[in-house]
């Protein structure tokens, strides 16, 4: 075999172009279905498919002047993005102020956001009993810290807000992992199944798999079990100007999700253990919401059909707290 060895200068050089694992033995069971495939994106140097937003949301802001030396990154986040805009800043040499929300704080996050230099401060919410128990929509638990994140960059201009709900790079980074499924797939794509959050991954990818392939199915993912719960495709929980909307509101406008779908906690949570026992895969609860969601789209296929999703994040992130987190 040849030999295969990498030297970086950066580890975030490493950030995208990961693999793509066709499922085995959590669909032995489905004789005559479509195959699923899974893009891996835990395997990303933090460990979640973020890395891609925060690096190129963070060099375009420093293209555009709006990054300088001695600039502090400020926002509000219930995980992933935290991490990763840790991670790329830290490296890159600037200061990192997260605003996390205290229905999501769990020890590992903190460690992880501490280990890489970030500034944390928890966002006083009131969490109720369902709030602890079912699975939780990042973009609306954020709310409250995206307004901190507002007031601290209208008051000094060394602190850059990253805006992950709104900031178009957000879905243009998302845009190339599409790029990647096609190639890595021959442009064979008939299902594309993604959990939404901010709804840049989403998003991103499903543009460049319609625009290849115009019959493509993009099936959006959303936990279940809050009362009340509205689609918020086709309706707003809160508007906030300047704070709420962006992403997930031109997913509404734009039509491209051809179906929601929500899943319960305790339907995710199984999913991903079955994928960690089954197919090695350490990965989250919400990579187990969408690789459930994919295998029932697969039932309906024929075998020459493929469906795809993404391994969100790493299995680690959920030790004290086995919810559904998108």
């Amino acid at each position: 075999m040849a030999s295969t060895r990498k030297v970086v200068n950066s580890l975030l050089e490493l950030i995208g172009n990961t693999p793509m694992l066709k499922l085995n033995n959590v669909v032995r069971n489905l004789e005559g279905a479509a195959s699923v495939y899974v893009k891996l994106e835990y395997l990303n140097p933090s460990g979640s498919y973020k890395d891609r937003i925060a690096l190129r949301m963070i060099e375009e802001a420093e293209k555009a002047g709006l990054l300088k030396p001695g600039s502090t990154i400020v926002e509000s986040s219930s995980g992933n993005t935290a991490i990763a805009l840790a991670f790329v800043g830290r490296v890159k040499g600037y200061k990192v102020r997260i605003f996390y929300p205290k229905e999501v704080w769990v020890p590992e996050k903190q460690t992880t956001l501490k280990r890489f230099g970030a500034e944390i401060e928890v966002v006083p919410l009131v969490e109720t009993q369902v709030a602890r128990e079912a699975g939780v929509h990042g973009a609306r638990i954020e709310i409250p810290g995206r307004i901190r994140c507002k007031e601290l960059e209208e008051s000094d201009s060394r602190n850059w807000w990253a805006r992950q709900f709104s900031n178009s790079n957000n879905t243009n980074a998302h845009g190339l992992m599409g790029q990647e499924i096609l190639e890595q797939l021959d442009g064979k794509v008939d299902v594309w199944v993604s959990s939404i959050g901010t709804a840049g991954n989403f998003t991103g990818v499903a543009q460049v798999l319609k625009k290849a392939n115009s019959h493509t199915r993009c099936i959006a993912v959303e936990p279940g079990g809050w009362p009340g719960w509205v689609d918020p495709l086709s309706k707003e929980a809160k508007y906030v100007p300047g704070v709420t909307g962006g992403i997930v509101q031109k997913l509404r406008d734009s039509l491209l999700a051809d179906e929601v779908v929500w899943v319960q906690n305790e339907e995710a949570r199984n999913m991903a253990y079955r994928l960690s026992g089954e197919e090695g895969m350490f990965c989250g609860i919400s990579t187990g919401a969408n690789v459930h969601v994919a295998i029932n789209e697969a039932k309906k296929l024929d075998p020459s059909k493929n469906v795809v999703t993404v391994a969100v994040d790493r299995g680690d992130r959920y030790f004290s707290d086995e919810r559904y987190i998108t």
